[in-house]
């Protein structure tokens, strides 16, 4: 959490065609999903069910060049909608990229999902190559890099900024709020 997630992935969709970033949460319901998905792919929901919009969804990435669809906090997602990725996996291998980006639950997740053999997580495991991959923690050397990038040039800013995030383990998202704090304080 605080590494920079969200903000890469975000980036990195505005920045690339193709590219589609569905932030999820644990109130999704299938449908809500479905159509959120429907959404950041171009598709309107307006007047299909679920089934013909999912089946939308999939014929659409299909024909696409390079297609990469990010989804954010997959691991928040209840059981019933996380057994869409199986689907999702199963219509879309070597047509298009698709990116789980969670915290460290999510192999607490799996690993439990897998030990009391709950449907869909071998299945799912397979399909993601039975990996994941950890960031490596955010350091003074990125808050520094970060700084200079939001303007924040005098080395006495950037030296208490990089202070008070070394007490919150380099979290970017108080990273974010010091800056612009400081920032305030010189104008």
């Amino acid at each position: 959490a605080g590494c920079g997630k969200t903000s890469t992935a975000r980036t990195y969709t505005e920045e690339h065609r193709e590219v589609f970033y569905v932030l999820c949460s644990e109130d999704m319901k299938k449908g809500d999903f479905v159509r959120e998905i429907a959404r950041r792919v171009g598709i309107k929901t307006d007047g299909s069910n679920i089934r013909e919009l999912w089946g939308l969804i999939l014929d659409d990435v299909v024909q696409m060049q390079q297609p990469l669809l990010i989804f954010d906090e997959a691991d928040k997602l209840t059981e019933p909608v996380f057994h869409y990725f199986i689907s999702l996996y199963n219509k879309l291998e070597d047509k298009a990229g698709v990116v789980f980006l969670s915290t460290d639950y999510i192999c607490k997740r799996f690993r439990r999902g897998l030990h009391y053999q709950k449907p869909g997580y071998k299945e799912l495991f397979s399909r993601i190559g039975r990996k994941f991959f950890e960031l490596e923690p955010t350091t003074a050397n990125d808050v520094h890099s970060i700084c200079r990038a939001n303007g924040a040039t005098e080395q006495k800013m950037i030296d208490k900024i990089v202070a008070e995030a070394a007490g919150d383990e380099y979290d970017l998202r108080r990273v974010k709020k010091t800056i612009h704090r400081e920032k305030r304080k010189e104008a």
